[in-house]
């Protein structure tokens, strides 16, 4: 039997080399979750990025952050009532603002943008990115009851189509499952065991979580466990990354974009940063 390959991520973790990740691509200069800002933070230079999948109502792995398309389309509504057919219809660019100048001094005009299916990721990343380009993909999911139970509509079958996609584009290296909810976690690691999947953490999640998740997934890493914490960096010390890596877990933080920021976490031992300005953390960095 073939022996199961390491992901490129746990690889750069086990080497300790650096990882910047595009925030939903380069969501300063373009409009996040969108082919173009994939594309962006690939030709930065970036060595991964950041996204969010959903189902569309006729079951299809679409790339947007919101449950309602409202926030960032011409469009209203919420994405699991809508069909594929009508959020393709949707200009994901409509609301695109830039946060900033990028460092090469050019933000062009988007028109039109779709939403994009995790399928076109991949291809994006198949065809345009280096062998080892890392794909964080959050599934989306509201935070489950304090009994670990999920809401119907959470429990929804979406990982088994993401393992499914990731299975028929020979992605598994390459990809890293995140997300806030323990259940969906669980339920993706016992389809795909050998893929890491790293535990979504911010300042307002229930207490109730990080207890789920140490009975959920109990292990540090293998069939049962989770390979990384991702916190929101203000919530960050260099104690809880310490205890992160004694239990054998990967520290991978978001949103950083700031330089002085970013060095201090990567000093106390985070491995992993998800950024709006890849170019900019890159430069920090290097």
């Amino acid at each position: 039997m073939m022996k199961q390959q390491t992901s490129y991520v746990t690889e750069a973790f086990l080497e300790g080399r650096t990882l910047v990740y595009g925030h939903r691509g380069s969501r300063a200069y373009a409009p996040m979750n969108t082919i173009p800002a994939f594309e962006l933070a690939i030709q930065q230079g970036a060595q991964g990025i950041e996204l969010d999948v959903q189902l569309s109502a006729d079951r299809e792995l679409v790339i947007i952050h919101d449950f309602t398309v409202d926030g960032t389309t011409d469009g209203t509504g919420a994405v699991k009532d809508l069909l594929f057919a009508e959020l393709r219809e949707l200009n994901a660019a409509a609301q695109f603002s830039p946060m900033a100048e990028p460092l090469n001094g050019h933000i062009p005009h988007y028109p039109f943008t779709m939403i994009p299916t995790l399928e076109e990721v991949f291809s994006l990343v198949k065809e345009g990115a280096p062998l080892d380009f890392i794909i964080n993909i959050e599934i989306k999911a509201p935070y489950c009851r304090e009994n670990g139970r999920d809401e119907a509509e959470n429990d929804n079958g979406i990982e088994a189509l993401v393992a499914n996609c990731i299975d028929r584009y020979e992605m598994d290296r390459n990809v890293i499952i995140s997300s806030f909810n323990p259940p969906t976690l669980q339920r993706f690691k016992a389809i795909k065991p050998a893929i890491p999947v790293g535990f979504l953490v911010e300042e307002a999640s229930p207490a109730y979580t990080t207890g789920l998740i140490a009975q959920l997934l109990p292990e540090s890493s293998g069939t049962r466990g989770h390979e990384a914490w991702h916190p929101r960096f203000s919530m960050v010390t260099t104690e809880a990354i310490a205890q992160e890596r004694q239990e054998g877990r990967m520290t991978q933080v978001w949103t950083v974009n700031d330089a002085t920021v970013a060095h201090q976490l990567r000093d106390w031992g985070a491995i992993g940063f998800i950024t709006d300005m890849p170019d900019r953390i890159l430069a920090a960095l290097n």
